[in-house]
């Protein structure tokens, strides 16, 4: 691994999968009914789970919007999934949700009303966040808080209201002065350029992207997302019955992994945010607040730290268990290096500590014989490179598993401040899916 690949390590990698490449993140069904409703970055294609020659009975103990729970549905299985991001569970409850007739009946009225009524009622109350001022133009703010407050106003049932939220949250990027980038949101006043980021004139931005009625912008933003749910019912229609075997939990992967039944799947499939100092927490921080997921900054807190650690916000001080191999690898990075300074080293033994004892779990609430798919991709610090993939292959043989490969399906890039120090060893930069059975 980064100079310490050993031969057993060559025997775990499998050929590569480069087809799965396009399935194991959110874009490879992007246009896909129900898939479509809500952009989450880090999810999956629903398609994953035949190409993976999953079984009848699923479990995904980090669901994030729920792609697997559709794909099961879909493909007549069941599956359970584990978030403890209440926007994930949110997003994925609603999708696995079929709402009535009667509501869809009352939605397609708001639809055709909607716009009309947005000037006779009140703003929603503006949420805690402290760039909440910053995140949306004053007009497009003033029509988004009013949108929120119709639909809250207008549902006929939850089942509706949550409908109708989640076409909201879904258009708060498109709208938004903001958008989602690396470990957290960018500005739309300020344009990506070689060497840095330069601001882009007031007011000439605004207008380029929003046009000149912003407040139409928003209204038109609404109405085509809404169209599109609308649109997508008839796939509920086609799965019948099966939406109603899927179940979503709202927690801890490793609290609730616990809690399951031993030998109550037959498959698992996840993808675990990786060890990346990634903060989905904060990328996604605009829908949290705006959609009433969190109410303070304390309540932000409490998520970081129950999150997996892998992010610099976590509980960083918890416990972990002894792995030589990472120690090996930590002792190689750059001592001067800014990852080292960061507390970096604390990350990654949290992070496999962590992802330990979700393998243990995974391999308890299994039948024999059935198999465990995960999704990583491998990352680079003061000019190592942390195998993320055949360390997770190697725990997972210690938890109890028979057999581990690693198939590789793309390549990862390297940050141009690294591009010389892993020069040679790129290839190691990779993102893969880890079958253990």
């Amino acid at each position: 691994m980064t100079g310490l690949v050993t031969c057993a390590d060559q025997g775990l990698l499998a050929p590569a999968r480069p087809e799965l490449a396009g399935l194991v993140n959110w874009a490879g069904g992007a246009a896909e009914p129900i898939h479509r409703w809500f952009r989450y970055r880090e999810g999956f294609s629903p398609a994953l789970l035949a190409e993976l020659g999953l079984g009848g009975r699923i479990l995904d103990p980090f669901c994030g919007s729920g792609s697997i729970m559709v794909g099961a549905a879909q493909q007549g299985r069941t599956a359970v999934g584990i978030d403890v991001n209440p926007l994930a569970t949110f997003v994925s409850r609603v999708k696995l949700s079929p709402i009535s007739r009667a509501d869809v009946a009352a939605t397609e009225v708001f639809l055709q009303r909607f716009e009309v009524a947005l000037d006779a009622v009140e703003p929603w109350p503006l949420p805690a966040l402290r760039i909440a001022g910053k995140v949306f133009e004053p007009r497009i703010l003033d029509t988004v808080l009013r949108l929120r407050s119709l639909l809250e106003a207008s549902a006929a049932s939850s089942a509706q209201r949550d409908f109708l939220l989640l076409a909201w949250l879904a258009i708060l990027q498109d709208v938004g002065s903001y958008f989602k980038e690396g470990n957290g949101i960018k500005y739309r006043n300020r344009q990506r350029r070689p060497g840095g980021y330069v601001a882009r004139p007031d007011g000439h931005w605004q207008r380029e992207r929003f046009g000149a009625d912003q407040a139409a912008f928003v209204r038109a933003a609404f109405r085509r997302q809404l169209i599109a749910m609308l649109a997508d019912i008839s796939a509920w229609e086609a799965a019948g019955p099966h939406w109603a075997q899927q179940r979503v939990i709202e927690g801890d992967a490793l609290e609730e992994l616990a809690k399951v039944h031993p030998e109550s799947f037959d498959s698992v499939v996840f993808s675990p945010p990786y060890a990346n100092r990634f903060d989905y927490f904060e990328s996604q921080k605009v829908e949290l607040w705006f959609g009433g997921f969190v109410h303070s900054y304390d309540d932000m807190l409490a998520l970081r730290k129950r999150s997996l650690r892998s992010h610099l916000g976590a509980a960083l001080h918890g416990a972990v268990v002894d792995l030589p191999e990472l120690d090996d690898l930590i002792a190689r990075m750059d001592p001067t290096s800014s990852a080292v300074k960061m507390r970096v080293p604390a990350l990654l033994r949290g992070y496999f500590t962590d992802m330990t004892a979700v393998l243990q779990g995974c391999r308890a609430v299994l039948v024999p014989g059935g198999r465990c798919c995960v999704v990583v991709g491998n990352s680079a610090y003061g000019g190592v490179i942390v195998p993320t993939d055949l360390l997770i292959a190697r725990l997972g043989l210690d938890a109890g598993f028979e057999s581990a490969a690693v198939v590789p399906v793309r390549h990862l890039t390297v940050a141009p401040q690294q591009r010389n120090d892993l020069r040679g060893r790129e290839v190691l930069m990779r993102e893969s899916v880890v079958v253990l059975t």
